[in-house]
């Protein structure tokens, strides 16, 4: 909400640039077919910041034509929005009613910034007297001094960097003014503060009291009880933990933006998957993804942060949903990524919650039962790209490398050339086998993909293709879109 004349100057050139970046949109074609769904959401969005700086600004415009008689105080969690309203509407500037309470005007900028939080009755009914406003006595509003530095602060307490909350957890707004080094005032800091709050206790399920309080941020253990045994020691667990509340989150919205989407029942056999994604040609990383949309219900969730898990599915009241989080170009790892979490959802068919998510290496001291689940879905998902003679082609590259882990870059490619599959796809399966003996093979297997197309935006335009944005709230829907704009 706009607070003063400075404020309102400020969001009518905002919205004048706004206005120019959605007209340059507009005459923008997309430079190929993936590219369009991508620049309508961006003109989406452009169009939907446009849109909330007019109705600020209207606001702004009515409140002081209007005048005090059209506000009114429907309860008392309302009192300090409207005290604000009462001050415009009376034709006051912060400076001409702090003036008339004898105070700085520094320190009614605090006062609307942080809704009058630590104002005694006193003062709350001294400046209703001054605008000419009344309301009955008894209102207390709770104390609160934090700043937006504060809140991010608090943040990196659990593992979170100012540049990611930036970029995925503020609104689009207040990071362009960020990035626009404007100048802002003591009191901005506050509203920053309190708009940043409310975004982050949506992700977190958090109050706005609690994050701004110096009380400990507990995040969810309901989420992080089956990724505990598999955080490696050398990890960031801070990091890991909330990442992995951020990304349940975003698969909770994009569960909802896609209700209309039916579950199905997910095969166990590796041969009838591969069978039938063959039936329409070879295996793509879009034949798997319709698939994994279309055939069996279950929404793809691509994020492309560093660091944390590198895949996780959950089964929430019955509905499946899988993050796929690589930053990787290599199209055979993401095929592999999809088909070993499908294999997750796969083996637990009776369960109505489900919960795995996959750090980027697994602990050694990692129980024989998690190990035993990592080899079974990794050697699903070799069957269904390389058939079902993969053991055997695991062995040839082994014994055509003599044993040696350092000619596997020699042996694979000699291996998928004699058998006639695909040499990236044998390289990756090649290391996630590895991987779970503990060697880190990786790094050859990546030197053997081809790097042919962009994986991450080919998920990602499934996601747009097919979620339902409209019936979202407004803050799911810009975080979802946040986290699906590029990390470069």
């Amino acid at each position: 909400m706009i607070k003063n004349e400075r404020q309102y100057r400020i969001t009518k050139a905002r919205l004048g640039e706004f206005e120019q970046a959605r007209a340059a949109l507009s005459s923008k074609r997309a430079s190929d077919p993936e590219d369009e769904l991508w620049l309508q959401v961006e003109k989406d969005a452009i169009t939907s910041q446009v849109d909330e700086f007019r109705e600020e600004l209207h606001e702004y415009e009515e409140l002081r034509n209007r005048g005090l008689e059209a506000l009114e105080v429907n309860s008392l969690d309302a009192l300090p929005e409207v005290l604000l309203k009462a001050r415009i509407a009376a034709g006051l500037t912060q400076k001409e009613l702090a003036d008339r309470l004898k105070i700085k005007e520094q320190q009614v900028q605090r006062y609307e910034a942080t809704g009058y939080a630590g104002a005694s009755l006193e003062r709350i009914q001294q400046t209703m007297n001054a605008i000419g406003f009344r309301f009955a006595k008894g209102v207390l509003l709770p104390q609160s001094s934090s700043t937006f530095e504060d809140v991010l602060r608090r943040m990196k307490s659990i593992g979170l960097t100012k540049e990611f909350v930036k970029k995925r957890l503020l609104p689009k707004s207040l990071e362009s003014t960020l990035n626009a080094n404007i100048p802002f005032d003591d009191g901005e800091t506050h509203v920053w503060a309190l708009e940043t709050a409310a975004r982050v206790g949506r992700v977190f399920d958090w109050s706005t009291e609690l994050i701004l309080s110096n009380s400990q941020l507990p995040l969810r253990g309901d989420v992080l009880e089956e990724a505990r045994f598999k955080v490696p020691a050398r990890a960031d667990q801070q990091f890991f933990a909330a990442y992995t509340v951020y990304a349940h989150y975003l698969a909770l919205v994009l569960l909802q933006s896609t209700s209309h989407i039916r579950p199905q029942e997910i095969p166990t056999s590796p041969i009838s998957i591969r069978a039938e994604l063959a039936a329409e040609g070879p295996i793509t990383l879009e034949s798997l993804l319709r698939y994994a949309w279309d055939r069996l219900g279950i929404p793809v969730l691509p994020l492309n942060d560093p660091g944390a898990f590198h895949g996780a599915c959950w089964r929430i009241k019955g509905r499946s949903v899988i993050v796929l989080k690589q930053r990787t170009n290599s199209l055979a790892r993401w095929i592999i990524d999809l088909l070993h979490e499908l294999r997750h959802l796969s083996s637990r068919p009776a369960r109505d919650d489900v919960s795995v998510i996959e750090p980027e290496v697994l602990s050694k001291d990692a129980p024989s039962d998690v190990v035993n689940e990592e080899t079974e879905a990794t050697d699903f998902a070799g069957e269904v790209v390389l058939g079902d003679n993969v053991e055997e082609l695991a062995q040839k590259c082994v014994d055509t490398a003599k044993g040696k882990l350092e000619w596997l870059k020699f042996a694979v490619p000699r291996v998928a050339r004699a058998e006639r599959v695909p040499v990236d796809l044998l390289a990756n399966y090649m290391a996630y086998r590895l991987s779970l003996q503990g060697e880190n093979w990786w790094g050859a297997a990546q030197n053997l993909q081809e790097q042919k197309g962009h994986p991450w935006q080919i998920a990602r335009d499934f996601v747009l293709a097919r979620a339902d944005f409209g019936q979202l709230n407004p803050i799911d829907r810009d975080l979802l879109l946040q986290a699906l704009s590029s990390n470069e």
